[in-house]
């Protein structure tokens, strides 16, 4: 029998929403929880996005791109974002995942304190909107209270340090590459395997060169307990 094909992967669009905390000394990055009934990630707080639609324009442009995640963010947390838009990392679903595939483009847009006051979850696709640092984001992780998808937990990794000047870091991160993790059983469970692990060219699997970006992030993430955990520490070398 011959091997099944990956699915087709479908574009979307997610948003790093921040703003000023009342300080200002850090950002406040505005998540939302997916409804449990979700055939995506169900239960995992997430930011706001979701998939190209055809009004959005060609994949093959990168303004198609701005306007689904404008047009994403403004339906399901409220905010319409009348600033630029920084995109900074590129994911592809694992092909093991055979029924819903996506390439996501992440963008960064930071907006005023008072514009982020009417940010909320929609209710229906989402629920519990929360502003809140990165650092604390990852402590309600850490808590087992939330589980974070592989994707967002290392995009708070890589923020947590950053604050208000994360722009400037992000800017020259170079998303255009994807980072294509593989899928792996072991005896500790479910791992997704990134491309900069040292066994990723032996496991099977869709591949894509490790881009630069990503050899300063775990290695691997396993599903221990409640939450999606990452099992190695970012490369020495980065």
């Amino acid at each position: 029998m011959a091997d099944e094909q990956p699915a087709e992967p479908r574009h979307a669009a997610t948003v790093v929403v921040a703003r000023p905390t009342p300080t200002g000394d850090d950002a406040e990055i505005f998540m939302v929880r997916r409804s449990a009934k979700s055939p995506f990630m169900p239960s995992t707080l997430v930011f706001p996005g979701g998939r190209l639609d055809p009004e959005d324009g060609s994949p093959q442009r990168d303004d198609s791109w701005d306007r689904a995640a404008r047009r994403e963010t403004a339906e399901e947390i409220g905010v319409a974002l009348d600033v630029d838009l920084l995109w900074f990392d590129t994911w592809l679903t694992p092909s093991a995942e055979s029924r819903r595939r996506y390439l996501t483009r992440f963008y960064w847009a930071c907006i005023d304190r008072d514009a982020g006051d009417r940010a909320q979850a929609d209710g229906h696709e989402t629920h519990e909107g929360r502003w809140a640092t990165a650092a604390t984001h990852l402590e309600h992780w850490k808590a087992q209270e939330v589980d974070l998808p592989p994707p967002t937990l290392a995009t708070l990794l890589r923020l947590a340090p950053l604050g208000l000047d994360a722009a400037v870091s992000l800017g020259t991160l170079g998303p255009q590459d994807v980072i294509l993790p593989k899928v792996t059983a072991t005896e500790a469970g479910v791992q997704v395997v990134m491309p900069h692990d040292p066994e990723y060219a032996t496991l099977p699997g869709e591949a894509a060169p490790a881009p630069a970006r990503a050899h300063s992030l775990p290695t691997r993430f396993s599903r221990l307990e409640r939450v999606w955990t990452p099992v190695s520490q970012p490369s020495s070398s980065d």
